[in-house]
């Protein structure tokens, strides 16, 4: 895919709960959850279908570190399209999906920089209400969330 390309976060049926940088959004029809760390948060409050994934790129290196660029920008996207956190599925192929990570890392290296901005969108389910409250961690240092009780009650 080009970086001309418009992605489109959605946004109708979430809930959202922001978190030191980090989102926890929750799909009420869907019934789950998904914790996005800040490179992956950053890019789905941005993806507003105006934006090109270079403009993209530009507000991450803004905002996260000069090395971000448009193989992160996609990595992030094709994180998202997974959890279907995006209003049109992009058509990208599993190896387009591996080509964009592997440039990026290539790019600033396995560790340090790389591993702190790759994005991470972790999927949550929400036990029965019985249960204890479902908790979720990206894993980039922001520490744990639960989802808010009131949106267990709502389905």
């Amino acid at each position: 895919m080009r970086d001309d390309a418009r992605p489109r976060a959605k946004r109708e049926g979430l809930l959202t709960e922001d978190l030191d940088g980090e989102v926890i959004v929750y799909d009420e029809a869907r019934h789950r959850g998904a914790c996005l760390n800040r490179t992956a948060a950053l890019v789905w409050r941005h993806a507003d279908g105006d934006r090109t994934v270079g403009e993209l790129a530009a507000i991450l290196r803004a905002e996260l570190d000069p090395v971000a660029d448009e193989n992160l920008v996609w990595h992030a996207l094709d994180r998202l399209n997974a959890e279907r956190l995006l209003d049109e599925p992009l058509n990208r192929s599993a190896d387009e999906a591996r080509a964009s990570r592997r440039q990026f890392v290539a790019k600033v290296g396995l560790v340090g920089v790389a591993t702190l901005l790759l994005p991470v969108v972790t999927s949550v389910v929400p036990p029965p209400e019985a249960q204890a409250t479902p908790v979720c961690s990206s894993g980039s240092g922001g520490g744990a969330a639960a989802l808010p009780g009131e949106w267990l009650r709502r389905g």
